[in-house]
């Protein structure tokens, strides 16, 4: 059991592969401006509130939890350490859109500055990052301190975004897709590159503190790509419509999925998994009931916020 355990910590670099997907979305936003980015920040803590005040907190206080003016605000943002234990994506998705605005100015003006700005984009977004991290890392009992070891992660995870952002912004992944075929022994050497990308990664995942999720998960994406690409052009239909599904709620997917395994919650949703030893069958019942949690959730958000439009229609026409 250990042995799995150990494996399946490899898949951790969901949370490069969440990071990457902002920093490469990013790149195509139209409008790049701080307007933009809380807008963004504001549509991952409505779902991420929600839950932690349906759920999180009042089960936590039923048993027994108390709620501080501080614990309030780490938990607000998912700081560490949190009640909801997959929430620390939280705080670095607020660094990394209040920071990304900054770095895409950096980048675009380098860009038009010199030929090699790809080298010195790269060398950027990989050492400035790691020697900020290191700076952290030094500092006397750092983990205990919240906002420097949170600051310490975010650092950490940066170069993963800015790698994403980086690779839409030379277009890297079309420019390869672009020269491969679509057929099936493609798809077959990129299943074969993906397990040797995970294999890699469960023997080697950082480097002196280095975290090399930043160049495993651009090949995984790439990867990814290359199969959907495939799938997507045979119309297998089933396959397709699963991954949009998953796709659309992966953030209250993510979120939820925490009540199975966090402090307080757990011991009440846990249950709905351990009923069998089956591992398969565990991750299956976490994937599906986390699903339906998420779709709930979403659902209440949109009917909140059609709500709140109207109030907020009614008021401008007294006000009118």
């Amino acid at each position: 059991m250990g042995g799995v355990a150990s494996f399946a910590a490899t898949f951790k670099i969901c949370v490069a592969m969440y990071a990457f997907i902002t920093g490469y979305a990013y790149f195509f936003a139209k409008d790049k401006s701080y307007k933009y980015s809380f807008k963004k920040i504001w549509q991952l803590l409505e779902i991420y509130w929600l839950i932690l005040f349906t759920i999180f907190i009042p089960v936590a206080l039923v048993k027994g939890y108390q709620l501080t003016a501080w614990d309030f605000v780490v938990q607000l943002f998912g700081l560490l350490p949190n009640l909801n234990w997959y929430a620390w994506y939280v705080f670095f998705y607020v660094f990394a859109m209040l920071v990304l605005p900054l770095c895409d100015k950096l980048f675009q003006w380098i860009e038009k500055k010199t030929k090699y700005s790809w080298l010195i984009n790269l060398g950027l977004l990989t050492v400035v990052p790691f020697l900020i991290e290191v700076a952290l890392h030094s500092i006397p009992n750092y983990e205990e301190i919240t906002l420097i070891h949170d600051a310490f992660s975010c650092f950490l995870y940066l170069p993963c975004c800015l790698i994403g952002y980086y690779t839409a912004q030379y277009k890297i992944i079309p420019k390869i897709t672009a020269k491969l075929k679509s057929t099936w022994y493609n798809v077959l050497i990129s299943f074969v590159g993906i397990a040797v990308v995970l294999v890699a990664r469960y023997y080697v995942s950082s480097i002196f503190g280095f975290l090399l999720d930043v160049f495993y998960t651009p090949l995984l994406i790439l990867f990814a790509v290359i199969i959907f690409t495939y799938l997507t052009e045979k119309n297998v239909k089933p396959i397709n419509w699963l991954f949009s599904i998953l796709g659309k709620y992966s953030t209250g997917i993510w979120f939820f999925h925490a009540v199975f395994y966090s402090t307080y919650v757990s011991d009440i949703f846990a249950p709905a998994l351990l009923w069998t030893k089956n591992i398969v069958l565990i991750f299956l019942l976490c994937v599906v009931l986390s699903l339906i949690g998420a779709m709930i959730y979403q659902t209440v958000i949109k009917y909140l916020n059609l709500g709140c439009s109207k109030i907020y229609l009614k008021l401008r026409k007294v006000k009118g």
